[in-house]
């Protein structure tokens, strides 16, 4: 065992003893759970007046007033500097194959430890976030690099703001480095907090107006390539650009706008053997995305709703690499369509119920030299869909899924909810994008199957989260004809559990 490893272990115990030891009582003082997007940190100014950002499993988040034992009120950091440092132990399994070539369940026992340390005097700001993520015990998976990362950066970036852009009386900020995004649904772009290694990006990033009123952003900027036991890349062959406005003056309907480009070549070994950009055509090689997006922010004794529409086009490959004969790449026209309705009620325990659909485009016809399945680029599902983690079974590409969330709060930092969603391919003939199956002939249908998400979450106090949640997957008759048909790869057709348990320190 390497001395970093022991010795973040050691930090780790300590400070689980420390909060388990003090427990101090929840104070309540934090503001009504929202969508992260919602969510701003008050991580700079005087301390007493501190907040945290505490995020579910589900990505909405709770923004709460730091404790006296996080590092800026122990340290008694000045106003320009903050320190933060966070701890998840998780486990999570399933009771029987999903996907292809999986003939078991799954499980895996994961830490992730982040530590940030921001620096903000006007009008320059700084902020390096450290990750380690490691898979502690794994069984029936492969360890990817999206549960692996060990001892590195995450952040690194500097930014230079003003509150009087060119005597305009408007706000602005220009970050250049490595960061994590997300923007605005963060259905194409997000930090993805559920997975052991988030996305994150390098290029630059500038940020014209607040978020409360509105904003203009805009940005240039690689993926970054996560390895498991080496230094982070970046995907020189990628490269992401974009630009969004945000409009929420009138409280009862804001409205966003957007167009995200996407631009990939092959990579390919070199005269070197080295790893080479080529001119030749990607997965994404020319990919548009625009978009529009109307919503109301749920609000106690409110309807609230959200409804996003993004359209797709230029050319790309329907796998990483695939082209056309004679390396001609596929033209693409896919979209994507999400709706939701629901209500919060004003009264103790703060009932709320929400419909949704989501429809997300996929390939009609294999053969037809076209590219019809939606692409949803680097966003995150957990919040629409299913866990991601080791589950991840359904993402936001060929599907067609109809859904109702219930929720309570029965005392502050205590949450239930319960999400039940149904699934059908868009594209019977089209691949099953989250368990890697595809029936080319279309006859095994499109009926997925269904899900009954149960979650509870419990803000034990500003120090420790602690989350668990059953999904029981009723699996339809999609997987029992692909064994009909004998597809090669093809899982059973029993339903399946899928369980998680979390425990978290912020401090």
């Amino acid at each position: 065992m390497s001395l970093v490893r022991v010795v973040a272990t050691s930090v780790r115990l300590c400070l689980w003893t420390l909060v388990f030891a003090s427990n101090p009582a929840w104070a309540g003082e934090a503001t009504e759970i929202r969508r992260t997007e919602e969510v701003q940190d008050d991580h700079h100014g005087p301390r007493e007046s501190r907040s945290q950002r505490v995020t579910f499993s589900d990505d909405s988040s709770q923004k709460i007033r730091q404790s006296q034992f996080h590092l800026d009120q122990l340290l008694g950091v000045p106003e320009w500097l903050h320190l933060g440092f966070q701890s998840r132990l998780r486990y999570e399994s399933y009771s029987q194959p999903i996907r292809k070539n999986e003939a078991t369940g799954g499980a895996q026992f994961s830490e992730q430890t982040l530590a940030q340390i921001g620096i903000s005097y006007k009008p320059f700001r700084f902020m390096a976030e450290f990750l380690d993520a490691r898979s502690l015990y794994n069984y029936g998976l492969a360890v990817s690099n999206k549960m692996e990362d060990r001892n590195d950066l995450l952040q690194l970036y500097v930014g230079l703001g003003t509150e009087d852009f060119l005597g305009s009386h408007i706000s602005s900020e220009l970050q250049i480095g490595r960061f994590t995004q997300d923007f605005g649904s963060r259905r194409l772009i997000s930090r993805i907090t559920y997975n052991n290694v988030p996305n994150s990006f390098v290029g630059a990033h500038w940020t014209l107006g607040d978020t409360k009123n509105w904003n203009v952003r805009t940005f240039a900027m690689r993926p970054i390539q996560s390895q498991q036991r080496s230094p982070d890349r970046a995907e020189t062959n990628t490269l992401l650009t974009g630009i969004s406005y945000l409009e929420q003056r009138i409280p009862w309907l804001h409205t966003e706008l957007y167009l995200y480009y996407v631009s990939q070549n092959d990579r390919a070994p070199g005269s070197s053997g080295i790893l080479v950009d080529e001119s030749t055509h990607g997965e994404r090689q020319n990919l548009y995305s625009p978009g529009l997006r109307l919503f109301r922010p749920a609000a106690k004794g409110m309807i609230d709703y959200e409804f996003e529409t993004i359209y797709q086009f230029g050319t790309s490959a329907l796998q990483t690499g695939g082209t056309l004969s004679g390396g001609l790449p596929l033209p693409v026209s896919a979209f994507f369509q999400h709706g939701e309705i629901g209500y919060t009620v004003a009264l103790p325990w703060t009932p709320f119920i929400r419909v949704v659909y989501d429809y997300a485009s996929g390939d009609k016809d294999p053969n037809d030299r076209k590219n019809g399945r939606f692409d949803t680029l680097y966003g995150a599902h957990n919040f629409d869909f299913t866990h991601t983690g080791i589950w991840s079974l359904f993402k936001r590409s060929n599907v067609s899924s109809p859904g109702y969330f219930l929720g309570v709060e029965p005392q502050p930092g205590l949450r239930a909810t319960f999400k039940h969603r149904f699934y059908w391919l868009a594209q019977s003939k089209d691949e099953f994008v989250g368990a890697s199956l595809q029936d080319k002939s279309g006859r095994a249908g499109n009926y997925l199957g269904s899900e009954l998400d149960f979650r509870l979450a419990w803000t034990v106090n500003p120090n420790l989260l602690l989350e668990s949640g059953w999904i029981y997957l009723v699996k339809g008759s999609y997987y029992t004809n692909l064994l009909k048909e004998n597809v090669a790869g093809s899982p059973n057709d029993r339903n399946t559990d899928y369980l998680f348990v979390s425990m978290r320190l912020f401090f």
